[in-house]
């Protein structure tokens, strides 16, 4: 009695202890899969962030190019003015001259001939009013030449002094254009930075992405290999369970017999045997297994069935697409490809449905033409360990992905 009690408890042990196993298996995946994408999710929002920054100072260069350009306009506007102010002061300078030279020759002639020019005027004169205006016309001349002398040089002056505040100006507005390339110039060594910047967020993401992807293919890989290792435990020990219950029934089954003749007492005990077939494990674990393989229904080859469907490999993915050249989504191309072999699919148009057609097979035996389910997504192995599929619209069809790049969901054999 006390054996199989023992035996009992040890059952109920093993699947306990199986029970507990199982969520701490599953316990890893998801917090190394949320640590990546919370990385990806921060490195794609720095970018975002450095983006917005490269906007703001491509704006602050158009807007900072606009008043350089509009300076410059000025500048050249004002240095028109300071040059036709040196050619109107040089031509004052000449036409003063050039009076100046008229004067003194009337002047001189005036004086060195004074008084024979007054006596020509009084002979000439009709009467002394007319001598007297003819005298007043000679001193006006005078009068003249001088005040045309007076104007050429305030004239010259105002000229001087407004060529001085254009010059000064000008030099004001070289400034404010020197300050401005400053400014262009930092503004333009920001945005090389800001964009290099991107450039380096964009490889960054890109190799985030990528360890991501290879750690989660390894976390499947490793996250299945723990799974069929968890259910083969479970398994082994509800078969221990339920060989140790068997033997401890046919262990209380026992026929007591009299023999009359002698009055001696026989026993005799009914042992029943059960027999379970099990393989080792790494660590020497017996563990019952089932391994799924089942055998081809029809003549296609799977290798055939992948070469066919690699011709379409560069072509375009497209959402609800049926044509194998023109685009195509995922479970489409699975469809489409197998119904080039008279293999019948179209009643299982996405991967949800396509996790039921044909026959079920273990990761341990996939072959080229499986088709392998995932969660939203479905490809057809080629037997080297990768899947020709309609990946995404940005890459098309491809065959370049492993069998793990997402959790697997089923595998179904159809040929």
């Amino acid at each position: 009695m006390k054996k199989k009690g023992l035996i009992k408890k040890l059952a109920v042990l093993l699947i306990s202890f199986s029970t507990i196993l199982t969520p701490l298996y599953a316990a890893a995946a998801p917090t190394t899969t949320t640590t990546s994408n919370s990385s990806i999710s921060t490195l794609e929002k720095e970018k975002q962030e450095t983006q917005n920054q490269v906007s703001e100072i491509d704006a602050q260069l158009v807007e900072l190019m606009a008043e350089v350009s509009t300076l410059q306009d000025q500048i050249d506007e004002n240095q028109q003015e300071i040059d036709a102010a040196v050619q109107d002061i040089a031509d004052a300078e000449a036409s003063e001259q050039h009076q100046y030279e008229m004067m003194k020759k009337r002047m001189r002639y005036i004086y060195e001939n004074d008084d024979k020019n007054i006596i020509t005027l009084f002979c000439e004169s009709g009467n002394f009013s007319d001598f007297l205006d003819r005298v007043q016309y000679t001193n006006s001349i005078y009068d003249s030449d001088k005040q045309m002398l007076d104007s050429y040089e305030a004239t010259k002056i105002e000229i001087q002094e407004m060529k001085k505040g254009l010059e000064v100006e000008q030099l004001d507005l070289e400034s404010q254009k020197k300050e401005l390339s400053s400014k262009q110039t930092s503004l333009n060594a920001m945005l090389a930075q800001k964009k290099q910047e991107l450039a380096d967020y964009d490889t960054k993401i890109a190799a985030a992405k990528e360890a991501a992807r290879k750690r989660a293919a390894e976390l499947a890989r490793q996250a299945a290999a723990k799974k069929a290792a968890e259910n083969a435990r479970k398994v082994s020990a509800a078969a221990k369970a339920k060989a140790a219950k068997k033997a401890a029934a046919s262990g209380a089954a026992t026929t007591t017999t009299t023999n009359t003749a002698d009055n001696a007492t026989t026993t005799t005990t009914t042992t029943t045997t059960t027999t379970t077939t099990t393989t080792e494990t790494a660590d020497s674990t017996p563990v019952v297994t089932e391994s799924l393989n089942p055998a081809p229904r029809t003549s296609i080859s799977g290798s055939s069935v992948v070469a066919y469907a690699s011709q379409f490999i560069g072509n375009p993915y497209v959402w609800g697409g049926n044509s194998l050249t023109e685009g195509i989504d995922c479970s489409g191309f699975v469809v489409e490809v197998y119904k080039n072999f008279g293999i019948n699919l179209s009643g299982y148009r996405n991967s949800a449905s396509l996790r039921l057609v044909g026959q079920e097979v273990s990761y341990e035996n996939i072959q080229a033409g499986d088709i392998i389910c995932y969660q939203g997504h479905v490809g057809i192995a080629t037997g080297a360990g990768t899947i020709v599929e309609a990946q995404s619209r940005s890459q098309g069809i491809t065959n370049y992905r492993p069998y793990t790049c997402h959790p697997i969901v089923a595998i179904r054999r159809v040929i």
